[in-house]
C-alpha cells in the first residue's frame, strides 16, 4: 500500500473518530425524563432540557418593555402583557464554550424563522431586573437570578391558527447561585423558555347547582366554589361565573334564615401579601355581587382572604394549584 493510501486511510480513521465523539457527546446530553422541545422551535446544538414545567392554564405576565421596579416579589414594567393560557416552560443547559450572545442570535433567527413577531429585545444592563422576575417564578431560581450580566431577553408573539403563541426567551451566562440537583458550570449559558398558547379555555367545571350547595352544607359545613372566575390579578368577576352566582343567589333565598361566610383562596404563585389581599377582594366582590345583583342582604355575608394559607391540595402540581384556586362558601 503506497503512503499516499496510508495517508488517505488514517484521515477517514480520524474523521470517524471525531464523529463518533460528537456523536457521544450528544448521547450524554440527556433530557430530563418528561420533558421536550416546544413544537416548531430549535434548541442550540448539544444542549439538553434540565428542568421543565407544563400547566394546562395559567396566569402569565410577559415583560414587553423594561423592568422599572421589584419590590416584595412584585415587578413593575414600562409595557407588558397579562395572558392566561396553556404554558410550558422549557431550560436547556448549552455545553461549556458557547457565549450568551452566540446562542441567544440563533434562537433570534430560529424566531424569525418559524415566523414570531418580536415584540421586545433587551441585553445586558438594559434587562435590570428581569433577573428577578425569571428568579421568582416558574423553574430555576437562583440559576437565572445571580447572574444578570451577559443576559439577554426578547418576548415574541405568532399567530397559530386560532390561537396566538406568546414567547418570552432569557439567555444567560451561569455566574453564582445554588441550584438544587444542578452542578452549573461559571460561564456556562442557560436558556429559559417559556411559551403561552392563548386560546379559548373549554369549561372542565360542572355547574353546581342550589341543591348541591346545600347537600354539601349539610355534610361538611362547606363547599367549594370552583366555577366562580376572575380576571388576571384582580378582583373582577369574568361573565361565564354567572351560573354559579346564580345558584348561590338560589340557595340563599331558599333559605333565607341561613347567613354565611365567603372566604378566598389562592395558589402559593405570587407573594403572599399579594395573594391575601386578592383573595379578600375577590370574595368581597362575590358578596357585593349577590347583594347588588341578586338583592341578597349584605348582613348575611361575612368574608375572608386566606391566600395560599388553607391550600385543598399540594401546589407542587398544576391539578393541585388548580384545586386550591377557589372560593368557600361555608355556614356561619
Amino acid at each position: 500500500m503506497t503512503r499516499a493510501n496510508l495517508y488517505s486511510l488514517a484521515r477517514v480513521a480520524l474523521v470517524g473518530l471525531a464523529t463518533c465523539t460528537l456523536v457521544g457527546t450528544r448521547a450524554q446530553s440527556v433530557d430530563k425524563p418528561g420533558c421536550n422541545d416546544v413544537s416548531s422551535l430549535n434548541r442550540f446544538t448539544g444542549s439538553a432540557i434540565v428542568m421543565c414545567e407544563q400547566r394546562n392554564f395559567a396566569e402569565y405576565t410577559l415583560p414587553t418593555g423594561g423592568v422599572t421596579e421589584f419590590s416584595g416579589n412584585k415587578a413593575s414594567f414600562e409595557r407588558k402583557e397579562d395572558l392566561e393560557g396553556q404554558l410550558t416552560q422549557i431550560i436547556y443547559a448549552v455545553p461549556l464554550g458557547a457565549s450568551s450572545v452566540e446562542v441567544f442570535r440563533n434562537y433570534r433567527n430560529d424566531l424569525d424563522r418559524a415566523g414570531f413577531n418580536i415584540l421586545f429585545e433587551a441585553k445586558q444592563e438594559e434587562t435590570k431586573y428581569l433577573e428577578r422576575v425569571f428568579e421568582s417564578m416558574g423553574p430555576g431560581g437562583q440559576l437565572f437570578g445571580y447572574s444578570p450580566e451577559e443576559a439577554r431577553y426578547a418576548a415574541a408573539v405568532k399567530e397559530d391558527g386560532g390561537d396566538k403563541k406568546y414567547l418570552a426567551l432569557y439567555v444567560i451566562e451561569f455566574q453564582d447561585g445554588y441550584v438544587p440537583g444542578l452542578s452549573p458550570k461559571k460561564g456556562q449559558v442557560f436558556v429559559r423558555l417559556d411559551v403561552l398558547r392563548v386560546g379559548k379555555l373549554s369549561n372542565q367545571m360542572v355547574a353546581v347547582s342550589s341543591t348541591d350547595i346545600a347537600k354539601g352544607l349539610e355534610a361538611s359545613g362547606k363547599v367549594a366554589l370552583y366555577g366562580i372566575l376572575f380576571e388576571f390579578n384582580k378582583a373582577t368577576i369574568k361573565p361565564e361565573s354567572r351560573p354559579t352566582l346564580d345558584a348561590v343567589a338560589k340557595f340563599l333565598k331558599e333559605h333565607p334564615t341561613q347567613n354565611v361566610a365567603l372566604t378566598g383562596h389562592t395558589d402559593n404563585i405570587g407573594g403572599l401579601e399579594f395573594n391575601m389581599r386578592l383573595s379578600q377582594m375577590r370574595a368581597e366582590a362575590i358578596a357585593m355581587d349577590l347583594s347588588q345583583t341578586y338583592g341578597i342582604e349584605a348582613g348575611r355575608m361575612v368574608t375572608k382572604g386566606f391566600g395560599s394559607q388553607a391550600p385543598a391540595d399540594s401546589n407542587d402540581t398544576e391539578d393541585g394549584r388548580a384545586k386550591n384556586r377557589r372560593v368557600e362558601l361555608s355556614i356561619r
